[in-house]
């Protein structure tokens, strides 16, 4: 099958997986014979496609069936435990079905010692998601919500799991001597792991177009290749395509199998076959083959926004890199990191202006100046870092200082370009870069063509003015000249992600209603936003610090805002 070929098959083994589509049994072995006997790549891509439909339609049906009045019994921990403020929430897999389980503060100690792969045996009230997105939960299998009422410990994981938890821990202990915040960062650059990012982290990261880096992909699978060919280098051809399938397998199961990291792994498998087996392949098919295998394991996973955004930011990097970099200015390393941020950007942007409104600006410095060092901090957290988890603690700390200072480049990179007054990319803007590039990729030799690209990505990227009088820029959130006001609960990032697209980036004041919701709230503004006086209360103390002044504060502001 030719690669324009496999590429078809693959678009349309995803658009039965996500239609569902189911035929009869029979037809379905009819066309399945037909196409093993007589291989033509027409019957091939139909039997795939059938395949993968009626695999995605069984998988719907069964999200779909009623749900038990309860649910008990041995349970496996399919994704870590995450703390929050009411309690852990996990995900489980108990008699056939996925749950996300929700277990109060007095019985989450139970949980705290566990990861992917371990057993519990609880007892829980189930319920339907309400609100939740369908692609989310229908990409994780989940059937509903549990309510767990009784929980305790029980058989241990199996040995594959107990191996990659026992790397995942060393990683983290390793990590110990970080501030919370770093540490967290660090565990979210080396296993994909950011359950304890704060809201400000996670804000930062989507504003700058670094959340990426949180989510293991190809950068590092080619990494932990990377690490493991002095061992495959030793072996035969078909035992080193067995060794870099152990290899991938278990990074799967310590970066706990996200979409992203899936994907990235079925390209790796199928390289590694091509590579052993002395053949030549193309990027496209590698993809192709890759999307085509997961799909028919798992056809769900395309509804996933994950698996979306690293499909479409591979075929951007295939697609757009080696033209755009033959055209851009500058030196060869730059102009190939650049080429490869604006074309993963640009192939990502149908999907981003749907969940962010738009793709921040300032990504490509930011992926440029942040990405080498993320790929840095990854080496050293699975060579350096796996040895400092089985240190003393001083020890451990003089080992991890270079990635210590790593992480707080990536960390510095993220803070600084959340406060860059760069707009987020909409799809007048992003129309505007997009001319600019064909103005590049058309110009041969010529001047004009550069100054028409530097005066359209000008005004694409030209900053939004602020709000001159009282504006509300987003629910409970009032911007009044220099100070925001805060009426009543507000999510952070939801306020932060508003704040942004009204071009509010500094602010002297942050005031609201005496709460501790609000507080909270108005401490991530004042980090993000900083303030550099306290207006509201009389001192920094009272406001610009985060601390929420009341309604007496806000009459104090420049302008009069109703709190």
């Amino acid at each position: 099958m030719s690669d324009a070929a496999l590429v078809a098959t693959a678009v349309l083994v995803a658009l039965c997986a996500v239609l569902g589509v189911a035929v009869p049994v029979p037809v379905l072995v009819a066309v399945v014979v037909l196409a093993l006997v007589h291989r033509h790549p027409v019957e091939v891509a139909l039997a795939l496609a059938l395949v993968a439909g009626g695999r995605s339609d069984a998988s719907l049906r069964a999200l779909e069936a009623p749900l038990p009045d309860r649910v008990e019994g041995t349970a496996q921990l399919v994704g870590d435990p995450e703390p929050g403020r009411f309690g852990t929430t996990v995900e489980l897999r108990i008699g056939g079905r996925r749950w996300q389980a929700q277990v109060g503060r007095s019985d989450e100690w139970v949980l705290r010692p566990l990861l992917t792969g371990d057993h519990v045996v609880v007892a829980g009230r189930p319920s339907a998601f309400h609100g939740a997105p369908v692609g989310w939960q229908r990409s994780r299998h989940l059937a509903g919500r549990l309510v767990v009422t009784r929980i305790s410990r029980g058989p241990p994981a199996a040995p594959w799991y107990r191996l990659a938890n026992g790397v995942h821990r060393l990683v983290a202990d390793g990590a110990s001597s970080f501030e919370p915040s770093a540490r967290s960062l660090y565990l979210g650059l080396v296993l994909g792991d950011d359950r304890a990012q704060g809201d400000l982290d996670r804000f930062r990261f989507q504003a700058t177009g670094l959340g990426h880096l949180l989510a293991v992909s190809g950068q590092n699978v080619a990494f932990v290749l990377l690490l493991a060919r002095p061992v495959m280098a030793r072996c035969g051809l078909r035992t080193r395509w067995l060794v870099g399938l152990a290899v991938l397998a278990l990074f799967v199961l310590l970066t706990r199998a996200e979409a992203s990291v899936l994907r990235a792994a079925a390209m790796a498998s199928v390289a590694l076959l091509a590579a052993t087996s002395g053949r030549l392949v193309s990027g496209a098919r590698v993809l192709a083959l890759a999307v085509v295998g997961l799909l028919l394991a798992d056809p769900l996973l395309v509804t996933g926004l994950g698996f979306q955004l690293s499909v479409c930011a591979t075929v951007g990097l295939l697609v757009g890199v080696r033209p755009l970099s033959e055209r851009l200015p500058g030196p060869r390393w730059l102009a190939d990191a650049l080429a490869c941020t604006i074309a993963a950007q640009l192939a990502t942007a149908p999907l981003l202006l749907g969940l962010n409104g738009g793709v921040p600006s300032v990504a490509t410095v930011t992926n440029v100046l942040a990405v080498p060092v993320a790929g840095a901090v990854m080496v050293l957290g699975l060579t350096v870092g796996v040895v400092a988890g089985g240190l003393v603690a001083p020890v451990a700390s003089v080992l991890q200082w270079p990635s210590r200072l790593l992480v707080g480049w990536v960390e510095a990179v993220a803070a600084t370009g959340s406060r860059s007054p760069l707009p987020l990319l909409g799809p007048t803007r992003l129309a505007l870069l997009v001319g600019a590039g064909a103005a590049l990729l058309l110009r041969r030799g010529r001047r004009w063509p550069v100054a028409v690209a530097v005066a359209l990505v000008a005004v694409a990227v030209r900053p939004v003015p602020p709000p001159v009088g009282p504006t509300v820029v987003g629910p409970g959130v009032t911007v009044c000249g220099a100070t925001v006001v805060l009426d009543g609960a507000v999510d952070v990032v939801d306020a932060l992600e508003a704040l942004q697209r009204a071009g509010v980036v500094r602010a002297e004041v942050v005031v609201g209603p005496p709460s501790e919701s609000s507080v909270h709230v108005a401490e991530q503004l004042d980090a993000t936003l900083q303030a550099p006086t306290g207006r509201a209360g009389g001192d920094r103390s009272d406001a610009g610090s985060g601390r929420s002044a009341g309604p007496a504060a806000a009459s104090e502001a420049p302008c009069t805002v109703a709190p």
